[in-house]
């Protein structure tokens, strides 16, 4: 094993490497300096030695070496991160090797055989057809079709299933893959993708790790598209779709133009547009944010949608001016889509992203377009829509310039406008707020209100919330009232049967006018922050939540009970002392089921 260690080393170049995650600023002859991704700071301490092959940075004291990288910015254990620059170097490694027989690598491998397969189908199946003439249909080309590796999956419920057993992958491998689903009742299993055109998703190194299949049916009763499912390989608020081919052009550019889905990547890339990649419908993550970062802080947008409203774009948008990232938005001239202008006139594509303009303008153009500003009512609307933006912006002079502007085009002075960015409504002085409760709430607290928020939205998943969180979790008392009345009123009233649940029903059940109050309030959240999840996605959201609310309760107890165990400690109080450590593990054994 020793020696595969080296002949990767020898193999892979640090700065190479390094240079495919973050921007790499030669620091002399054979050194590189750049921001470290590991932690905040305007002042580049991160240097990278060609040389000795090493990392190491200055202002959080994290080096190493190209494996140490990997798996730090990765969050990779060891074998995994053996794998992925065995793989990069051509370094073929022993198949028997028990460390590489991990759960993660025997997922990563059905993943691919299905890449694999459902691309031969496409090319070579007569069943494929269907895709096929869709895909000429829509002019994509067959070199576009080879390295996306699109495929077909076939309108059957065990196709997959019974190409992958016969590879020996067992029924729970391919479903922790996300290839299939288990029925409702029984043990038995169908294919998740039927009758699909199938987009591999791959990871920032070209290996699929997911999937997002469009539909080819007329009548389809799901979803146009559906893509696989949280995974231990696949994490969607990390996958973007295209950056591992498009990364090198978004550094060479300095920019990345979005777009929303996988055919507008397809006909982008054929019109010559390389540094595109999707969304694939959702709204852009802090994660994929600071992923996209490492290549550039420019963004280009140009979305079916309009990017004004409360969607999906715009929660990626303002996470983006909070990331403070320029971004932009491409207007197109003719054509709901991309894909549709790129068909009309590819130049018309070309010109819409040279042409394309702040999102500040954007947001300008679009308010002041629709309002009579010598009405003071459309004065103070143009004000409601815009302050909020200018509030999302994280960089302070960029943020002063567009108040300036606001307050010019508003005709009012500059102060008034600050106060009313810095000021809450309705609060009557600077002083007033001081003895405010804090706009921000505790993390814990945010997650389960969003937790009760989905599940009083969405009841299909109340016997989930049931399974995984107990009340003395819920340390919030109206919320753990709350929490308790749902499960009442689901155990007994409507004896475990999700599809009767009636919400307005359980809330004329809530005598306490507090309780009633608040799960309005969960629902209107509810409203707000998932109204265009699907229920696949919704539940993806849900089971993210309750692991993340978890975590912190135990983390919090760990730290309560450490700090018993100091104090009993120091006291010898040797009875306490035990039954604290016992505590402590059992705390521990929680957090390592989550993990």
């Amino acid at each position: 094993m020793s020696s595969q260690i080296e002949e990767i080393k020898a193999r892979v170049d640090i700065v190479d490497l390094i240079s495919e995650y973050i921007r790499l600023k030669q620091a002399g002859a054979n050194n590189w300096k750049a921001l470290c991704p590991f932690h905040n700071e305007k002042t580049p301490s991160f240097m990278v030695s060609k040389d000795k092959q090493f990392w190491h940075c200055f202002g959080c004291s994290e080096g190493g070496d190209i494996f140490t990288f990997i798996q730090k910015i990765e969050g990779l254990e060891f074998p995994e991160a053996l794998r992925l620059l065995a793989q990069k170097a051509g370094v073929k490694l022993v198949a028997e090797n028990p460390e590489l027989s991990s759960q993660r690598n025997r997922l990563s491998d059905a993943i691919q055989s299905a890449a694999n397969f459902w691309h031969k189908v496409l090319l070579e199946s007569p069943s494929g057809q269907k895709a096929r003439d869709y895909l000429k249909k829509r002019q994509v080309s067959d070199k576009i079709i080879s390295d996306f590796k699109i495929g077909y999956a076939v309108d059957s419920w065990d196709n997959l299933i019974k190409f992958l057993k016969s590879q020996k992958f067992s029924d729970q491998e391919i479903f922790l893959a996300g290839l299939s689903v288990k029925k409702e009742r029984g043990f038995d299993f169908y294919d998740r993708f039927r009758d699909r055109l199938m987009f591999p998703i791959n990871d920032l190194h070209g290996s699929p790790i997911g999937f997002s299949g469009r539909t080819l049916k007329i009548d389809e009763q799901g979803g146009k598209y559906i893509n696989t499912p949280q995974t231990l390989v696949y994490n969607k608020s990390l996958a973007v779709f295209n950056l591992d081919k498009a990364k090198s052009e978004i550094k060479k550019q300095d920019l990345a133009i979005i777009v929303e889905g996988q055919m507008d990547v397809l006909a982008s890339v054929q019109a010559g547009t390389e540094n595109v990649i999707a969304t694939s419908g959702t709204a852009l993550t802090l994660d994929q944010l600071k992923i996209l970062k490492r290549y550039t802080k420019n963004l280009a947008m140009a979305f079916d949608t309009d990017i004004a409203g409360e969607g999906a774009a715009k929660r990626g948008i303002d996470l983006a001016l909070s990331e403070e990232m320029n971004v932009k938005v491409i207007v197109l001239p003719q054509g709901k889509d991309p894909d549709e202008c790129i068909k009309n006139n590819p130049t018309d594509w070309i010109t819409a992203v040279k042409n394309a303009k702040s999102i500040m303008e954007y947001y300008f153009d679009q308010t002041f377009g629709r309002l009579d500003l010598s009405k003071v009512e459309d004065k103070k609307t143009a004000a409601k829509i815009l302050l909020p933006i200018i509030a999302k912006i994280g960089n302070r002079i960029e943020q002063t310039h567009w108040l300036q502007k606001l307050a010019e085009t508003l005709k009012v002075p500059e102060k008034i406008l600050w106060e009313s960015i810095t000021r809450p409504e309705g609060k009557k002085s600077a002083d007033d707020s001081k003895n405010a409760p804090t706009a921000t709430k505790d993390r814990n607290l945010m997650l389960i209100e969003q937790i009760l928020a989905i599940v009083l939205k969405h009841p299909t998943n109340i016997s989930y919330l049931a399974a995984n969180i107990t009340p003395d979790l819920i340390i919030d008392n109206e919320l753990n009232r709350l929490y308790k009345r749902l499960i009442i009123y689901y155990t007994d009233d409507i004896k475990g049967n999700k599809e009767i649940f009636d919400l307005q029903e359980f809330h004329s059940k809530l005598q306490e006018k507090e309780l009633a109050a608040l799960a309005d309030k969960l629902v209107l959240l509810a409203e707000k922050d998932f109204f265009d999840f699907d229920s696949e996605t919704l539940r993806d959201e849900l089971i993210k939540a309750i692991n993340f609310f978890k975590r912190d309760c135990y983390n919090s107890q760990l730290k309560e009970v450490s700090e018993k165990l100091k104090l009993a400690e120091a006291n010898s109080q040797e009875e306490q002392v035990k039954e604290l450590i016992d505590r402590f593990n059992e705390v521990v054994a929680q957090l390592n089921l989550l993990d």
